[in-house]
């Protein structure tokens, strides 16, 4: 594809009955350049209650919650016009897959939008998660990671960021995320380079 969109979203709640209240996008050509993004924020539906740990992980108050320039209807619309304005693309997030994209296909088909945007044709899908453990697996050094508390090589964007020596301080806000996923790509891409170019 020519074209990668790597997205991230902030929520009011872990399981798919919370919404999405923030999105980042960074859109990008096939060598990782970038060529637009998206950074914004809805308000949540009216009526929801939302989760405290979600809003204490993404540093969300009360007035973000509910005095934002989006109803949570415009909001979705406003993401999937950009969405669809950067079509045809390869989707990716960090993570995403058991996630983010169940977030969209929930949130979506409640607001009357299309769930399945980001890996329909003429779309596709991917997780940067997995291109990691694939680079990892070929060269354990090509990221500096952390190691869980078992022991073992984690993966975790906010870790990767922090032993890549990345900003983190706005980590779990949604278009620094993308943009975080974005630079560790950057740097799989420079060390695998072959594998990159014929994937």
């Amino acid at each position: 594809m020519d074209k990668i969109v790597i997205y991230d979203t902030e929520t009011t709640n872990s399981t798919i009955w919370g919404s999405i209240i923030e999105v980042g996008a960074v859109v990008v050509d096939k060598n990782l350049k970038e060529i637009g993004k998206l950074n914004i924020r809805g308000r949540m539906p009216e009526g929801e209650v939302p989760s405290a740990k979600a809003l204490l992980v993404n540093s969300t108050s009360i007035d973000l919650l509910t005095k934002g320039n989006y109803s949570h209807y415009d909001f979705l619309g406003a993401v999937e016009n950009f969405f669809s304005k950067a079509t045809p693309a390869l989707f990716m997030g960090w993570s995403n897959l058991n996630f983010d994209r169940r977030m969209f296909h929930f949130n979506f088909f409640k607001g009357n939008r299309y769930p399945y945007i980001t890996h329909s044709s003429p779309n596709k899908e991917h997780d940067g998660l997995h291109v990691a453990r694939v680079a990892q697996t070929l060269n354990p050094k090509t990221l500096k990671t952390e190691l869980t508390e078992a022991g073992n090589e984690s993966l975790a964007l906010e870790g990767l960021a922090r032993q890549q020596g990345f900003d983190t301080s706005q980590q779990h806000t949604a278009y620094h995320d993308a943009f975080t996923s974005l630079k560790i790509l950057r740097i799989i891409k420079d060390k695998h380079k072959d594998n990159w170019e014929n994937s």
